[in-house]
């Protein structure tokens, strides 16, 4: 289970499903999916380093 807490790691499992998303053997509606996690991942990300108290990159 990711620690969700963690900015840094949920940003390096958005770049997973991003890498995942563009395999060739990847159909349509999991890249869809996947693409959908990165961009829930990111935002996430976003949310731990504000509750952090970190600056927005």
């Amino acid at each position: 289970m990711p620690d969700l807490s963690n900015a840094a790691e949920l940003r390096r499992l958005a770049m997973q499903c991003s890498a995942r998303a563009e395999r060739a053997s990847c159909s349509a509606s999991e890249r869809e999916r996947l693409l959908k996690m990165r961009e829930a991942l990111l935002d996430l990300a976003q949310n731990a380093d504000w509750l952090a108290g970190r600056r927005a990159a």
